[in-house]
C-alpha cells in the first residue's frame, strides 16, 4: 500500500514536469559525466514526501552499463534505535527494461556520500518472488549513525527512468519491518 502511495506521488511529479514544459518553464536536465548525485532535496509540486526521500549517489550511469554504481545513503536521523536488518524493495520497471544486479557486490559503509569504513554484514539475500534485497548487518547498526548500502556493478535499464527503491528496517525491539524512505533514482540518465 505503502508503494502504491509513493508511485501515485511520483506520477503526479511527472505530471507536473509536464505541465512546466507544456508552459515553458524550464527543468533541469539530468547531470552528465560519469557521476550523478541527490541530496534529500525539495517537491515543488507532487513527488515524494520529503521526510521519507534519502540521498544517493551514481556512477557510470548510462543506459545498459555494466558499471553502474550505487551509492544510497542513509541519515543519522533514520536510525532512532538500533537496526538489525535492512530490507530494499525494488520495483518490477526496474527489471523489466533489463536492469540488474548481483547480491555478492552489496556492501555496507559507514558515514555520508559514498561511505568509509566497511560495515561487517553476515548475509544478504535476494528474493526473487517479493523483489526484496534483504542486509543483515553482523553486529547491530548504532542508533544516530549514518550508513551507504553501495551495489556496485549493476546492470542498468536499458532506457532512462524513474526507479522507486524502498528501504524498510527492523529496529531492536519490534517485531516487523518499517518503511525508513525511498530513494527515487534516475537510472540511464546520460
Amino acid at each position: 500500500m505503502v508503494a502504491r502511495r509513493i508511485q501515485r506521488y511520483l506520477a503526479i511529479g511527472m505530471a507536473a514536469a509536464g505541465l512546466a514544459i507544456a508552459t515553458g518553464l524550464e527543468l533541469a536536465a539530468p547531470p552528465t559525466g560519469l557521476a550523478q548525485s541527490t541530496t534529500d532535496g525539495f517537491t515543488l509540486f507532487g513527488g515524494l514526501d520529503p521526510e521519507l526521500r534519502l540521498g544517493y549517489n551514481i556512477d557510470y550511469n548510462k543506459p545498459r552499463s555494466t558499471r553502474t554504481r550505487l551509492y544510497l545513503q542513509v541519515r543519522a536521523e533514520k536510525l532512532p534505535r538500533e537496526a538489525l536488518e535492512l530490507e530494499i524493495e525494488l520495483p518490477e520497471s526496474f527489471f523489466e527494461k533489463n536492469g540488474s544486479f548481483d547480491r555478492s557486490r552489496v556492501e555496507l559503509r559507514e558515514g555520508t556520500w559514498r561511505g568509509g569504513d566497511n560495515i561487517p554484514v553476515s548475509e544478504v539475500v535476494w528474493d526473487e518472488d517479493s523483489l526484496t534485497l534483504e542486509i543483515y548487518p553482523e553486529q547491530p547498526l548504532a542508533p544516530d549513525s549514518s550508513f551507504v548500502i553501495v551495489i556496485d556493478r549493476v546492470r542498468n535499464p536499458n532506457r532512462y527512468g524513474y526507479h522507486m527503491f524502498l528501504l524498510n528496517m527492523l529496529y531492536q525491539g519490534d517485531t516487523q519491518r518499517q518503511l525508513v524512505g525511498a530513494w527515487p533514482l534516475e537510472l540511464a540518465a546520460e
